[in-house]
């Protein structure tokens, strides 16, 4: 009986231990990581918004454009993106789809003053790897650019202005992606006003 009791705090002293120096080791850590995802993110916004000098906090109401009816779809951040001057010129959004093959899909997208897209970029997926990983291919990304409107995709060759070609073999992937950034240009309409 006295031998459980010894093994019982040995493992209680260890594990207190541990949880101490892992507390600590986060404490030290904390504003290193968040600094980090905070310059993940302005340097996708930099990339899908390359014309603004920077990018602004919207005063007043920050609920302002936070909410959209794409269904499965949340706005996480959304800014100002400014000229020189501090003049707005368009918003950068970070929107993330729920209905992504793998789960959550996120975007950074460029819209500019006419709700046309400036730029996309994936900037979280975990989509299965040769479908929906393609997600990320420049070449996908790169046909969002001035779509103006509500993004639609096809399998049959894209036709329209708004149309993207879908990732083959990924529907729900590309889905989703086009779900983020319908998500993106609705919550744009409501910072920058306008249809």
């Amino acid at each position: 009986m006295n031998r459980i009791i010894k093994d019982t705090l040995s493992l209680v002293a260890i594990t207190l231990v541990a949880g101490v120096c892992l507390s600590f080791v986060h404490e030290l850590t904390a504003d290193t990581i968040l600094k980090a995802e905070a310059d993940e993110r302005t340097a996708s916004y930099r990339e899908v918004f390359p014309a603004a000098a920077d990018f602004i906090t919207p005063e007043g109401d920050e609920d302002i454009g936070k909410t959209v009816s794409v269904a499965g779809v949340t706005i996480g951040e959304s800014l100002f993106a400014v000229d020189s001057e501090g003049n707005v010129i368009g918003c950068v959004i970070s929107s993330t789809s729920a209905n992504g093959y793998g789960g959550d899909v996120t975007l950074s997208v460029g819209i500019d003053l006419e709700n046309t897209v400036t730029g996309m970029t994936v900037t979280s997926m975990s989509e299965s790897p040769g479908f929906g990983s393609h997600c990320q291919d420049e070449d996908f990304q790169e046909q969002f650019k001035g779509v103006k409107g509500e993004v639609t995709y096809t399998s049959g060759g894209k036709s329209q202005p708004n149309e993207i070609d879908m990732i083959s073999g990924a529907t729900f992937t590309t889905r989703a992606v086009t779900e983020a950034a319908n998500g993106a240009l609705e919550c744009a309409r409501s910072l920058l006003g306008g249809e």
